[in-house]
């Protein structure tokens, strides 16, 4: 009799395991599919990757992250377009693939706009990213915030961009997006749209001569065959959105929307310093290697801030009320 009462005993002491285990399993998880064309190591995808898995445990799986990196799944443009399909639910593309769903959202891409001092101002960066959000919610989208890229430098095969006339004639790859690809227009070079993991075959077969990135986009996607790298203080800094199917987004319990925001919040927080420190980083390692990299002198920075104000004419007269907004946020915000 003892064995048997011990053999029940076990028998029920499992069985409660294993409900426990159940009980600790959702039933009905919600898939959370995220997507960028950026590879695994270049940020933001570190970023992402961290975010993916802090939302899958803090939500004791509720929410079931995964991440498909470097355009596996989708490139950017598909994937904003796939938003409120049910195959993508979350998207962090650079900010001017979002032109695609509305004009305003260009106002970002402005050449010597938006700076770091005003992005690490919470009071701008918050009504910032509300701002642009306003812009695609209508469409079935919704910002949740905005990660530093780089500030973006010109990265060249063979010539070493010093003024503006060294740029014309030149096959430069950009993010596509009508700010961007009229600002290089203006100075004689000729814009080429490819997303990233095309970039290094590009540039190695001659297809383009250089292109507009980041200090990672040089070190961990190109590498040396771009020997030339030119900072130009001011004229981009790239940004990365955090895009979120809308209703999806709302449908979700409204503890699960706020561990969302929250990780999100946590990150940008870290985010726009820490990529500071990094891309030093990798500019150093490049310079190690052979690379060549210079910051462009005040005089011709102040040549080429010139051109490209010429550029977006046409976007600040056709959009003023959008730039009335970001320089009212500036003065309300306080940003040095």
């Amino acid at each position: 009799m003892k064995i048997i009462r011990r053999s029940v005993l076990q028998t029920l002491f499992c069985a409660a395991l294993s409900l426990q285990g159940l009980a600790a399993t959702p039933l009905h998880a919600a898939e959370m599919v995220v997507t960028s064309e950026i590879p695994l190591i270049v940020n933001p995808s570190p970023y992402i990757v961290e975010f993916v898995e802090t939302v899958t445990k803090r939500t004791n799986g509720a929410i079931q992250g995964k991440y498909f990196h470097a355009a596996s799944l989708y490139n950017d443009r598909d994937a904003i377009a796939a938003l409120g399909t049910g195959a993508v639910q979350i998207v962090f593309p650079v900010m001017s693939r979002l032109e695609q769903m509305d004009a305003r959202v260009g106002v970002a891409s402005l050449p010597f706009s938006l700076s770091s001092a005003k992005m690490l101002n919470k009071c701008f960066a918050d009504g910032y990213t509300q701002m642009l959000s306003s812009f695609i919610e209508p469409k079935g989208a919704k910002i949740l915030g905005i990660l530093r890229t780089a500030d973006l430098m010109f990265l060249m095969r063979s010539r070493d961009i010093q003024k503006l006339e060294d740029l014309k004639g030149q096959k430069i790859r950009v993010i596509s997006g009508g700010i961007v690809l009229d600002t290089i227009k203006s100075v004689g070079a000729s814009p080429v749209a490819l997303p990233a993991p095309e970039l290094s075959p590009a540039i190695s077969q001659g297809v383009i001569d250089g292109m507009i990135t980041s200090p990672a986009g040089w070190a961990d996607v190109v590498g040396i065959t771009a020997k030339f790298a030119t900072l130009v203080p001011g004229m981009s800094l790239a940004t990365s959105a955090v895009v979120v199917d809308k209703k999806w987004f709302d449908g979700l319990p409204a503890a699960q929307r706020q561990t969302i925001q929250d990780v999100i919040d946590d990150i940008i927080k870290r985010q726009w310093t820490e990529t500071v420190a990094k891309d030093e980083t990798l500019i150093k390692r490049m310079t190690d290697l052979g690379g060549s990299y210079r910051i462009m002198a005040p005089a011709e920075v102040d040549r080429l801030k010139e051109r490209f104000a010429a550029a977006g004419a046409s976007f600040r007269k056709q959009h003023a009320a959008t730039i009335d907004k970001a320089e009212a946020l500036e003065k309300t915000c306080k940003v040095n």
